[in-house]
């Protein structure tokens, strides 16, 4: 923080122990506090289920949702770095078990991913056209980007289910390839439901975190305007 206060600022021991307090809290919001980056993606995730389920989507509309977790991800960064960090980088101390987890998830999802492009490619070989190729290509692609979206920009605790229901909505929407009658579609249908329920916590979380850093923001300013 630090344009949040002067210099020549010599804080007595109890604004030592305040400052150190606003500026953990204020590091929160390099990692695990998202605020409206937790409703933007909980809100996306629950749009993109009704409007999937409730109105006949053209190949705009499919690419238009396909495209909204790349968004999601774009939108989060930019307020985790320019609006939740507006007095500069301060980041959030990494805990011992953290690594192990992200790198566990991590795998798992490359593991998942790698079985799925199995099972599409076997699909393209018991049954090819260039629609089909095409619609495999994309489904492709995308599943293996996921273990390196995990890796890179899942980091908050509720941002892996949510974010990996979303990019694989994304395949499947983009790919065109319906589920419908397939041995994986009650997987994906349990695991989009599983979604949602975390998204229903995870969209009050990120306002209460706002309301948090706007408290957090004006304590700060008044701490810079007393040093």
């Amino acid at each position: 923080m630090s344009d949040a206060v002067s210099n020549h600022f010599e804080p007595s021991p109890k604004e030592l122990k305040e400052l150190k307090n606003l500026t953990r809290q204020y590091g929160r919001f390099s990692k695990d506090a998202v605020g409206l980056g937790h409703v933007l993606g909980g809100g996306l995730l629950f749009l993109s289920v009704y409007l999937v389920h409730h109105i006949q989507i053209g190949m705009f509309g499919r690419l238009l949702l396909g495209a909204a977790p790349f968004g999601w991800i774009f939108g989060k960064e930019w307020l985790r770095k320019h609006y939740y960090q507006f007095s500069g980088r301060v980041n959030q101390r990494r805990r011992v078990w953290e690594t192990p987890i992200q790198a566990l998830l991590t795998g798992v999802m490359a593991l998942i991913s790698l079985a799925a492009t199995g099972f599409a490619v076997y699909s393209l070989l018991k049954g090819f056209s260039w629609g089909l190729l095409l619609g495999s290509l994309v489904y492709v692609a995308l599943l293996l980007a996921i273990p390196f979206i995990v890796w890179r920009y899942l980091r908050a605790p509720y941002e892996f289910i949510v974010g990996v229901a979303l990019f694989l909505f994304s395949a499947i929407l983009l790919s065109g390839s319906p589920l419908a009658g397939t041995p994986r579609a009650l997987l994906v249908r349990s695991f989009m439901a599983l979604a949602q329920v975390v998204a229903l916590v995870m969209v009050p979380v990120g306002f209460v975190e706002h309301i948090e850093f706007l408290k957090l923001r004006r304590k700060m300013r008044v701490l810079k305007e007393v040093a």
